[in-house]
């Protein structure tokens, strides 16, 4: 008689740098209830003023945000949002568009070590046990870049020896000796600094870093480098950009083999672009079926998923072609509202009409599914293929604008962002259990 073995399999994995392990938004964690409806708050932490997405290694978690005139990165226990150190930098930015004034950029942990980036410039080298300070540059003083339209958004990639800045203005990038600060390069272009992160891969058998930059100038410019990390040397540019003014190039490029897709809102689109053997760039195709205003979009088995604007899109990763547009919401479906209490088992909720929808969303692969966070504070699990998008679950963690900041997992728990106090609480930090061996229980 055969006997069938079910085992419960459950892979954590850490989350140490903007959109996770090779900035591609997928997280190799298995064993996470697809029941948002069990789903129990952990902690909550003050969040301050901050777009910045914590990064996660082992059971320490970085937070980086403001309280009134500091800014603070704080190293918090990732199961217990315990505070294990912090260090403050004064700052008196002030976004000029009526935005939050914290910082934008994620964390990046490498090892034993931290790099932080400010919303003003100030880039910072951590010991990830103790806090202690090992190095810091004044980027604004030292180089004299400005503000332009955001402050320094991109978070801090480090590739091999060097931490990578897009520094902005005619400097553009910059390179940094990871264990001493000291400058390794810095590689002048037209181009300024944008809101989209440095990525860095293997093409063609070597390493090759991507910068798509485009900030404030007049007019505007902007577009994607292909750089040499051992020197700084540009090895070709592909510009892309829109023509208006107040824009910024703010999706961070995603890549699969030899071939980039970077793509830009305000009337722009999106472009395939492949690198060849000598590190130029061949235009393969444009497309008006995709154009990211700052979420960067997940490369699923052949297609793209992603919110442009208020729309979700499934794209063809070879052709750009659009295989389908779509505005989801809950339509009156249940949704659990977890927005009281660590440790509370969710209540069910059913969102009046007009409030079940996620707006801008972000997005993250786990698990085979994708989990979605919208802009107002609804959280779900979505199930995307060539043939549609289905709401698996889905939890009101809040009724906030601006949670622009996307899902962070790492050890069977969600961290999420809520950027905008609700009525009932201040900006905070949620940590989620999604781990399917919690259960349900209260």
């Amino acid at each position: 008689m055969a006997i069938l073995l079910i085992v419960s399999v459950q892979i954590f994995a850490d989350w140490p740098q903007f959109l996770g392990v090779g900035r591609e938004g997928r997280s190799a964690e298995q064993g996470l209830t697809a029941d948002l409806s069990s789903t129990k708050t952990l902690w909550m932490h003050p969040r301050g003023e901050s777009y910045s997405a914590p990064s996660v290694s082992g059971n320490r978690l970085i937070h980086h945000a403001r309280f009134q005139s500091t800014e603070k990165v704080e190293c918090l226990d990732a199961t217990t949002g315990a505070l294990l150190w912090s260090d403050g930098i004064p700052v008196t930015y002030r976004d000029r568009f009526g935005y939050l004034n914290g910082p934008r950029a994620s964390p990046s942990i490498d090892g034993d070590r931290v790099y932080a980036l400010g919303v003003q410039g100030a880039l910072s080298c951590y010991q990830l046990q103790d806090g202690k300070l090992l190095w810091r540059r004044q980027l604004v003083n030292e180089f004299g870049v400005s503000m332009e339209f955001f402050g320094f958004a991109g978070s801090p990639l480090v590739e091999g020896g060097l931490v990578v800045v897009n520094l902005g203005m005619k400097k553009c990038v910059a390179a940094f000796d990871k264990l001493t600060g000291e400058t390794k390069w810095v590689s002048g272009d037209q181009w300024g600094r944008s809101y989209a992160s440095p990525v860095a891969a293997a093409m063609h058998g070597r390493r090759v870093l991507l910068v798509f930059a485009g900030g404030e100038s007049n007019p505007p410019v902007g577009g994607l480098l292909c750089l040499d990390p051992s020197s700084g040397k540009i090895l070709d540019r592909f510009a892309w950009r829109s023509p208006r003014h107040a824009s910024a190039n703010a999706s961070t490029p995603v890549v699969s083999g030899n071939r980039v897709f970077i793509s830009s809102s305000y009337d722009v689109g999106g472009v395939m672009l492949e690198v060849l053997p000598d590190f130029t760039f061949k235009e393969v195709y444009r497309t008006k079926a995709y154009a990211s205003h700052w979420a960067t979009p997940i490369l699923v088995d052949g297609h793209l998923y992603g919110f442009a604007n208020n729309k979700l899109v499934c794209m063809e990763w070879a052709t750009g072609k659009r295989v389908w547009r779509t505005v989801p919401k809950l339509e009156g479906a249940s949704a659990a509202d977890a927005s009281e209490g660590a440790g509370r088992g969710a209540d069910r909720y059913r969102p009046p009409p007009g409030e079940g929808g996620f707006g801008i969303g972000s997005l993250i692969y786990a698990d085979g599914r994708f989990l979605c966070l919208g802009e107002n504070g609804l959280l779900a699990w979505l199930e995307l293929s060539p043939d549609g998008c289905t709401i698996l679950s889905a939890v009101r963690l809040f009724k906030a604008d601006q949670s622009w900041t996307g899902p962070v997992l790492s050890g069977g728990r969600a961290y999420i962002g809520q950027n905008l106090p609700d009525g009932k609480h201040a900006a905070r930090l949620i940590c989620l259990d999604l781990n399917k061996e919690s259960g349900d229980g209260e």
